[in-house]
Order: C-alpha cells, then sequence, then structure tokens
C-alpha cells in the first residue's frame, strides 16, 4: 500500500532529531561545572573519568551543548567537593551564567589557594595585604 505524498512527508519530518538549543539552566548548569573544575584544579578529563564519559562530553557540558544526567551530576559534585544545589544557583538570571566563568586563570588560582590556607589569621593577614595593595593601585590611577 502506498502512503500519500503528505503523509509520507508528515513521516519523514517525525523521523528527524530535531536540533535542541541550550537554556538558560543548561548554560548556567555548565558554567558552574567549569567554575567548579578550574576550583578543585581538576582537568575536563579529571572530571570525565570521575563521571564516566569523555572529556569532550565534559566540554559539551560546560558549554551547555549537551544536559548532565541527575547521576552524573551528582556524581560531579562529589568529585569536585560541592553540594549539588551550587549547580543551580541564579539560574533564574540568563545572564548569571555567563557571568560565573568571567573568572582569569590567574583568579581561580588564587581562590584555590586561598582556600587551601588552614589558618583564619593567615586569610585575614591576607585579605588586608590584597586589600592594601589594590587600594595604593587605585590611588596611583
Amino acid at each position: 500500500m502506498t502512503q500519500s505524498k503528505a503523509e509520507a512527508v508528515a513521516t519523514d519530518q517525525r523521523r528527524k532529531p530535531r536540533k535542541r538549543r541550550a537554556n538558560h539552566v543548561d548554560l548556567s548548569v555548565g558554567s558552574r561545572l567549569r567554575q567548579a573544575r578550574l576550583l578543585a584544579g581538576a582537568s575536563q578529563e579529571d572530571v570525565g573519568t570521575a563521571i564516566g564519559v569523555s572529556f569532550q562530553a565534559v566540554q559539551k557540558y560546560e558549554n551547555g551543548e549537551n544536559r548532565l544526567s541527575a547521576g552524573r551530576l551528582a556524581a560531579a559534585a562529589k568529585f569536585l567537593g560541592v553540594p549539588m544545589s551550587f549547580f543551580f544557583q541564579d539560574d533564574s538570571e540568563p545572564h548569571v551564567a555567563t557571568d560565573t566563568a568571567g573568572f582569569t586563570s590567574k583568579e581561580i588560582e588564587l581562590v584555590r589557594h586561598f582556600r587551601a590556607i588552614r589558618s583564619d589569621d593567615m586569610r585575614d593577614h591576607l585579605l588586608r595585604l590584597t586589600r592594601i595593595i589594590s587600594e595604593q593601585n587605585l590611588g596611583a590611577r
């Protein structure tokens, strides 16, 4: 039995996968995954191994091209030492997703080393020192 031309076109259209565009939640979660990974000092390959995917898949998660399943997101959170809620903070604001990835590698390194300091007194001294240096730098302009 032959199909009508309209039925054949309708069948062909249903079989073609639709190209999905990332929404702001996908972008925000991916951006926060990247931020957590960099703050932990982990590579995309490290995260991929921990959650059972390739580093290319991690790249796609970070860019919002692919969505992370709940299980993989939980594994990433555990591996990176962040709570699951970390990935969903401020996801109601689309512009936040791009802002969280705006740290330079030096800023991320600074935060990573700052978090490694165990002494609260040393952290306070370092914070005061950076405040003094930045104020002097602003005054020199």
